[in-house]
C-alpha cells in the first residue's frame, strides 16, 4: 500500500490539473509525487470531468463577457450621449489590457495586483483625483470580471464619476484652489461610492 499523503497536496494537484490545465506529469512534479499517484486520483475524484467542466465555465464567461460589451455598445448608439460614450471607450480599454493579458498567460496578474494593491491616502488635490481615478479602474476591473454587473444604470453611474474626475484633473491641472468641501473626508466617501463600499 503506497503512503498516504496529506489533503492540501490532493486539492492542490487537482488545482494544477483541472484549473491550469497542467499535464499529469507536470502537476506530479509541481507537487512532488508520482505521476501515477495523480492519474489514480484522477480517477477517484472524477478530474477529468472537472477539467472539462471548468473548462466549459471558462468559455461561457469569455463568452458572456463579449455579449456583455456588445448590450453596452448597442446602448450607447441608442443613447448618443458623448459622456456614456466615455465610460464605455474606457471599459473597451481595460477589455483590451484584459485580452492581451489573457494572450500573454497573465490573465490572473492584473486583478491580482489591483485587488493587493493598498488604497492611496488623500493628503492633497492631486493624492484626491489619482485616488479617484484609481477608483473608477477598479470599479471597471470588477464590471469586466463580471458581465452580469453591465447595464446602462451603471454605465451612467461611471459615466457621472468619471465627468466628476475628469472636471477635478483639468482644475489640478491649472492649479486652481481646492474646491469648497473637498477635504479628505469628502473625497473618500467619493471613493467608497464609485467602489460600492458601504459607509
Amino acid at each position: 500500500m503506497g503512503r498516504e499523503h496529506p489533503p492540501e497536496t490532493v486539492f492542490r494537484a487537482q488545482e494544477l490539473y483541472c484549473v491550469d490545465r497542467m499535464t499529469f506529469a507536470q502537476a506530479a512534479k509541481a507537487v512532488g509525487v508520482a505521476e501515477s499517484t495523480l492519474k489514480r486520483w484522477s480517477d477517484t475524484y472524477g478530474w477529468q470531468a472537472k477539467r472539462d467542466e471548468i473548462a466549459q465555465a471558462e468559455m461561457d464567461i469569455r463568452a458572456d463577457f463579449v455579449l456583455a460589451r456588445s448590450k453596452m455598445l448597442k446602448a450607447l448608439i441608442d443613447s448618443k450621449d458623448a459622456q456614456v460614450g466615455f465610460a464605455v471607450a474606457s471599459l473597451e480599454s481595460l477589455a483590451m489590457k484584459q485580452a492581451e493579458a489573457i494572450r500573454q498567460g497573465r490573465q490572473n496578474e492584473n486583478a491580482a495586483a489591483i485587488a493587493a494593491q493598498p488604497l492611496r491616502e488623500i493628503r492633497t488635490e492631486a493624492d484626491a483625483v489619482a485616488a479617484l481615478e484609481e477608483a473608477l479602474n477598479i470599479r471597471m476591473g470588477r464590471i469586466l470580471a463580471n458581465p452580469s454587473l453591465v447595464d446602462l444604470k451603471t454605465v451612467r453611474e461611471l459615466q457621472q464619476a468619471m465627468a466628476l474626475v475628469q472636471g477635478m484633473r483639468k482644475g489640478a491641472d491649472k492649479g486652481k484652489a481646492r474646491q469648497k468641501g473637498l477635504t479628505p473626508e469628502t473625497t473618500e466617501a467619493m471613493r467608497r461610492k464609485i467602489l460600492g463600499v458601504e459607509s
